[in-house]
């Protein structure tokens, strides 16, 4: 296939370039900076709020990785991330109909579900993707309102819209980060506002090109995080002690996840391979890790 991949200089997006050549995939990497370490010899340089140039990028795809937004942070006000992240959508969403491309996956967010959580909002645990959404955000909206966009692209075109919910994005070498930043007391108070979920961007990326090389998905919504949460705490303690009014939906085993993935695992056949637990010893120093395990931009491609 001949993919186009947006926001190809970003965490996620670098991986995924990667991941899909890999796979034996034509790429075209796009996004407003320029990435010398991208695994793709063809990266454009191109603004997506310009619909001529969106058209350009992915006339004669036969798939789209879109994951160009503005992520959420401090450095953008909400007026700049809602206005940019919807009109970028629309665009994205507007050429795939226009030039027929049959697959789009694109990059939503747990944030529509309600982040930051709080125990009273909360219809169930685990959360899958029919629990409720609730948007407290410009950022959470524009992913929010995205999702319903992409239902009615879905009735004009019935081309294939895949929407993944991403949790909180680890590279490999970050994990040293997570025992200072979430494992006080303190901290899992505050974790709790996405039910401690994080995904390692290796599965992220697999999660994308699993979506797109599926056939006959309609349009849906996935899960993707990691197996387990962010906490050295087992899932059922953690639930009782931060959302203990909180109905359970289903068994909590170990250390599961409480952001479910059940629905991702039967469909697109995702399965997370890389967890924290893998990178850290008990005592939260960081294992040795090979080399094909550090961050993308440590490797040479």
């Amino acid at each position: 296939m001949r993919v186009v991949v947006t926001g190809a200089a970003g965490k996620i997006g670098r991986w995924t370039v990667r991941t899909i050549l890999e796979a034996g995939h034509d790429v075209i990497a796009t996004d407003r900076i320029l990435r010398e370490e991208s695994a793709s010899q063809n990266f454009i340089q191109a603004e997506l709020r310009d619909y001529g140039q969106v058209c350009q990028l992915l006339m004669g795809s036969d798939a789209v990785v879109h994951l160009g937004n503005i992520p959420t942070d401090v450095r953008n006000t909400p007026q700049a991330i809602f206005e940019n992240n919807m009109l970028v959508n629309f665009n994205i969403l507007e050429a795939c109909k226009d030039f027929k491309i049959p697959k789009l996956v694109w990059a939503s967010s747990e944030t529509v579900l309600g982040y930051p959580f709080v125990p009273e909002q909360l219809t169930y645990l685990p959360v899958d993707e029919e629990h409720p959404t609730r948007a407290k955000s410009s950022y959470a909206m524009a992913k929010l309102l995205t999702e319903h966009l992409t239902g009615m692209y879905y009735e004009l075109t019935n081309n294939q819209i895949v929407s993944l919910r991403f949790a909180n994005i680890y590279e490999p070498d970050e994990y040293e980060k997570i025992p200072i930043m979430h494992w006080n007391d303190k901290e899992r108070d505050i974790q709790k506002k996405n039910a401690w979920a994080y995904c390692d961007v290796r599965d992220a990326a697999k999660a994308c090109l699993l979506a797109i090389e599926k056939n006959d998905l309609g349009n849906q919504v996935f899960h993707i995080t990691a197996p387990d949460t962010i906490m050295p705490d087992l899932s059922q303690d953690l639930v009782n002690r931060y959302f203990p009014n909180v109905s359970l939906k289903k068994d909590i085993q170990g250390y599961e996840t409480l952001m479910a993935i059940d629905k991702a695992r039967q469909i697109i056949g995702y399965e997370p391979r890389y967890t924290w637990r893998i990178a850290l010893n008990n005592d939260g120093t960081l294992k040795a890790l090979p080399e094909d395990q550090l961050a993308l931009t440590n490797i040479e491609i």
